[in-house]
């Protein structure tokens, strides 16, 4: 699973250098200009004091100012002309790290942003909020304390922090679907459920599994479960449902065996694999009314749970793993999304006023340094960074 994750942050780092070649970034990413009316929308998903702190630091200096979903919405429609110099900036998953890192430093510097909730995958939790990087430097918190809680075991933020996040004025939330969830597509065995991924992000990698008439998500998996090829629930695939027989021996394996001390022996992965061989996965495919009802869930639901506990209407979307299919693109209008945010769009280098609201372009947030202005980074540094820290296994 390692290997398959180092060789995707590579495939993924050499897209980069081919989407140069094909024009398909915005002229300022290679020392061109940002023309007059342009607002481009950056992507954040994790976020680090330092170098968050200082891309903020970057746009402040330089005089450009953040848009928030409504008034960037209203900049397409052509309702209100683009400010000089205007950003959007967005957070998708809504990690911890938006309340402990992002807002502090928004605060700071007077920005502004849209958070992209995955409320089946948020959580309330009562009591005293957690620290943030302000407590930090008034020595009332320790940094790997409050930066370590997105790889434990309170990776999102909880609806206590976003109502108090809504309350600042400072975040717009909006969906990212109800569960962000993969689904099975097939037969093939990609893996099996290793202690790791039911922490931390790499629980968003594992699709549901239905069991029980629901269906669960990571946390609620008993180790050893197969996982089969996958694609995004918005994806236009239709879904696989394997039968529950094909769990029950790798469970029952890795449970009489030490269960987490089970992905500690040499050859772990073998040993499931060979018993499957032996064993063809059965199951069904679901329909394409079944596909469909799937998705308006996905859709419908996310935003009344967040409507429900914010107060506000939530009429933006951001599709997971950017990816949506015919289906989902068609039930976001029917729902009543104004916007779906993307990646990167095909023909467009940057949304302008006019373009397709359901089809955003977004770009990193590698790049924002790369914007005109006082102190502008260089490319080939912004690249390094970027292949270095993917290779090594980075978001």
């Amino acid at each position: 699973m390692r290997l398959r994750k180092l060789a995707r942050h590579a495939r993924e780092a050499w897209e980069v250098p081919r989407d140069l070649l094909l024009r398909r970034y915005p002229e300022f990413v290679t020392g061109g200009p940002l023309p007059k009316g342009q607002v481009p929308v950056f992507v954040f998903h994790s976020l680090e004091p330092e170098t968050f702190g200082r891309k903020l630091r970057y746009l402040s200096e330089n005089g450009y100012v953040t848009l928030s979903a409504e008034e960037y919405f209203q900049v397409l429609m052509g309702s209100r002309p683009a400010p000089d110099r205007a950003v959007v900036l967005t957070f998708d998953d809504g990690r911890g790290t938006v309340w402990s890192v992002g807002y502090p430093l928004m605060r700071r510097h007077g920005m502004k942003g849209i958070v992209f909730l995955v409320p089946g995958r948020t959580v309330s939790r009562p009591g005293p909020l957690r620290a943030t990087i302000d407590e930090v430097r008034e020595g009332r918190a320790r940094l790997d304390a409050v930066l370590g809680r997105e790889r434990g075991d309170a990776p999102f933020l909880s609806w206590e922090e976003i109502e108090a996040l809504d309350r600042s004025g400072l975040f717009d939330f909006q969906s990212h679907t109800l569960s962000h969830a993969r689904i099975h597509t097939g037969p093939k065995v990609a893996g099996f459920l290793t202690p790791a991924m039911r922490s931390g992000y790499a629980c968003m990698d594992v699709p549901l599994i239905h069991e029980d008439g629901r269906d669960r998500l990571a946390g609620e998996l008993p180790l050893g479960t197969p996982l089969l090829r996958s694609e995004p629930r918005t994806s236009e695939a239709l879904r696989f449902y394997e039968d529950a027989a094909v769990r029950t021996t790798c469970v029952a394996t890795v449970e009489a065996e030490g269960g987490e001390g089970f992905f500690y022996r040499k050859g772990w992965e073998k040993r499931l694999r060979r018993f499957l061989e032996h064993h063809p996965i059965g199951g069904r495919t679901e329909s394409a009314q079944e596909r469909e009802a799937a998705i308006r869930t996905e859709l419908a639901d996310a935003r009344r749970l967040i409507e429900e506990r914010i107060g506000r209407a939530v009429v933006h979307l951001c599709y997971p793993w950017h990816a949506s299919g015919p289906t989902a693109r068609r039930l976001a209008r029917e729902i009543g999304y104004r916007t779906a945010f993307c990646g990167k769009v095909p023909g467009v280098r940057i949304t302008v006023p006019g373009g397709d609201p359901h089809a955003i372009a977004r770009i990193g947030e590698d790049y924002v340094e790369l914007l005109p202005g006082r102190g502008r980074a260089d490319l080939s540094s912004v690249l390094r960074h970027k292949w270095t820290r993917r290779l090594r296994g980075g978001a």
